[in-house]
């Protein structure tokens, strides 16, 4: 199926014509007829002679109802403009013909009606006229078909030209996405609340679970009709009405969204829009920095705050990037596109594309990181997915993109063409731009060379520290961390991680406290200070005493002291050698042989216990279970 949505000015017939081509009155409310005017969005379907389906939209063209008629427009697949003859081209025909252009519409036609009430000389001019006004566009090449809906002349070449469009028109892609702007809800007796809208993205199938915006309630299809069919499935692009069960049918609202996403926090989470903004070349006033305004995108209508900060203003028919916190958040994916009119005067100013979600305003100096915005500008999907990279870095595989409008697939295709071009590489399950993360590496590295070149007696950084200097998520610094170990440029050891080839070194204060330290653990090996007491002088003793440790000068016994690596070795071979004779070891025997005092020999068989070198059996230590390991053969 494919949608066809009219736009004209008021009273150009645009719903006489979809009443001729379907034989439905789309004008079903009773003010509508009472004032022989579209109020709301109406729907009719007309039936090609292939068997093929047409949604026809019919827009109100009241300048009072545009926002009614940019709703209908922002679901469909092509555009009639309707022209009435013996008025010619109007001001709602310039912005409806604008707004279409600005929602991205790629097909349509041009019906100039009430013919029979102009004359042959007429109808060529204001043909000519049409062509001049819309020769920059879509519709530069359109046919213009000369009817009248009160005669039916011109009827029969239109419907031929209706019956045609499927062929011509590509289906909506389905991209594993199912959104429904909701443009009717209501309550049908025995079945509860029920919303109509145009699909999009995705299916939607009987039983399947969805969640609803903006509430985020979740509950299942019960039951799905397109073209007044009970159906148990529905592809992008037809129009749908869906039953929700499991959803107070009060959260079932006109400008909300049905969507098979279940999860929708990231929306509320992100509520600042970044926007590609085109301004109108009849924009009566421009776009100032701080306006409120209001955004129009699908069905939803949101009122907010505009930022400017490239400009202090967007003159008519100028285009820039703008960023819109709207009051409430808006469910929208990168690649929609919106209409943006005030409140207050009721104009529109101009239209684009969504951009991005961001968490708030960006202030000046952030700036600069927003620069891959621009790279969206084109809408190309290698830009999009360039510029992803370019903002994440790294990007795991099945989180790529989710937030935009397109699929999983598409992505895919265009990351094997990049990967192939060496513009983008792969790391375990995480994609990333090859620029992109060279320049985070390089500022990571960066930072750590200075900061271990401000104390060189670090062995490294603990994770923390190396989350400081990474400037990513945790997440995403835990795969750049293993990136580098990868490559060669970051070495692990224990929890500590330094640059490859980096050695240890002391200077100053803390040189001066580890010669000292060194000094007295020399003097009494086998007595040496309590940690307590050496870390009690300051912090230049104990940063030296983390070097001593780290660098492997000295062991440290459990909370208490400290031995010089030699004599904890001394110590390791010969608890070895005694339980490898006669299978036991008594703590005197560690006085008797080294000299070791009680105060200093309790402490080193509790940690051979730790260690598992040892295993307490009474008063005596026989082998743990670690004895044999490789570690204490020295």
């Amino acid at each position: 199926m494919i949608v066809i949505g009219t736009a004209g000015h008021i009273d150009h017939g645009k719903s006489s014509i979809v009443k001729r081509l379907t034989g439905t009155d789309p004008d079903r409310l009773p003010e509508e007829k009472a004032r022989g005017m579209t109020i709301d969005l109406g729907f009719a379907f007309y039936h090609t002679d292939a068997g093929e389906t047409i949604a026809l939209v019919d827009v109100p063209g009241h300048e009072r109802f545009v926002k009614n008629m940019i709703a209908g427009a922002g679901g469909i697949d092509a555009v009639m403009l309707v022209v009435a003859a013996d008025d010619g081209w109007m001001p709602q025909s310039q912005e409806h013909y604008q707004i279409v252009k600005l929602l991205g519409v790629k097909h349509g036609f041009i019906a100039l009606n009430k013919c029979d009430l102009a004359e042959p000389d007429w109808l060529t001019m204001l043909e000519q006229e049409i062509r001049t006004r819309v020769a920059d566009s879509f519709l530069k090449d359109a046919p213009i078909f000369r009817i009248s809906a009160t005669t039916g002349v011109g009827f029969d070449s239109l419907a031929q030209y209706l019956n045609s469009l499927p062929a011509r028109i590509a289906s909506r892609k389905n991209l594993g996405k199912a959104r429904l702007y909701v443009d009717r809800s209501f309550v049908r007796p025995g079945i509860g609340g029920v919303v109509t809208g145009t699909l999009r993205g995705g299916s939607l199938s009987v039983g399947q679970p969805v969640s609803v915006w903006p509430s985020m309630a979740q509950g299942k299809v019960r039951s799905l009709q397109s073209h007044n069919e009970d159906v148990d499935q529905v592809s992008p692009g037809h129009r749908t009405a869906v039953a929700v069960t499991g959803v107070d049918k009060d959260l079932l609202v006109r400008g909300g969204v049905v969507s098979d996403r279940l999860d929708l926090s990231y929306f509320r989470e992100h509520p600042v829009l970044a926007l590609s903004m085109q301004m109108l070349q009849e924009a009566a006033v421009p776009l100032d920095d701080r306006r409120r305004a209001l955004l129009i995108l699908g069905t939803t209508e949101a009122e907010g705050e505009i930022r400017l900060f490239e400009d202090d203003m967007l003159a008519a028919g100028r285009s820039g990037i703008a960023f819109f916190r709207p009051d409430e958040p808006i469910y929208a994916l990168v690649g929609d596109r919106f209409i943006l009119r005030l409140p207050t005067p009721t104009i529109t100013l101009g239209g684009g594309m969504l951009l991005d979600h961001l968490e708030s305003f960006p202030r000046r100096k952030q700036l600069s990181a927003l620069k891959y915005l621009r790279s969206r500008l084109s809408g190309r999907p290698e830009d999009l997915v360039r510029s992803e990279l370019e903002k994440v870095v790294l990007a795991f595989s099945d989180d790529l993109l989710v937030n935009a409008d397109i699929s999983s697939r598409e992505v895919s295709d265009v990351l094997v063409k990049l990967s192939a071009e060496k513009s983008v590489g792969r790391f375990q399950n995480w994609w990333y731009s090859t620029e992109a993360l060279g320049q985070a590496s390089e500022s990571f590295k960066h930072g750590v060379t200075g900061y271990l070149k401000e104390n060189p007696h670090l062995k490294g950084l603990t994770y923390e520290q190396i989350l400081e200097h990474s400037g990513l998520a945790p997440d995403r610094t835990t795969v750049l961390v293993e990136y580098l170990i990868a490559s060669g440029e970051l070495t692990k050891l224990g929890d500590k991680y330094n640059l490859a080839g980096r050695g240890m070194s002391l200077k100053g204060v803390i040189k001066e406290a580890h010669d000292k330290i060194i000094a007295q653990l020399k003097a009494e090996p086998y007595a040496p200070p309590t940690l307590q007491s050496l870390a009690a002088q300051g912090k230049p003793y104990q940063e030296a005493i983390k070097f001593i440790l780290e660098s492997g000068e000295g062991y440290k016994c459990g909370s208490e002291f400290v031995l010089l690596m030699e004599i904890w070795h001394d110590v390791v071979r010969f608890i070895r050698e005694r339980l490898n004779g006669s299978g036991q070891l008594a703590v005197t025997e560690l006085r008797d042989r080294f000299g070791f005092s009680r105060k200093y020999a309790i402490p080193i068989v509790e940690e051979t216990d730790r260690i598992k070198l040892t295993q307490r059996q009474g008063d005596i230590r026989i082998k743990g279970e670690r004895f044999d390991n490789e570690a204490f053969i020295l």
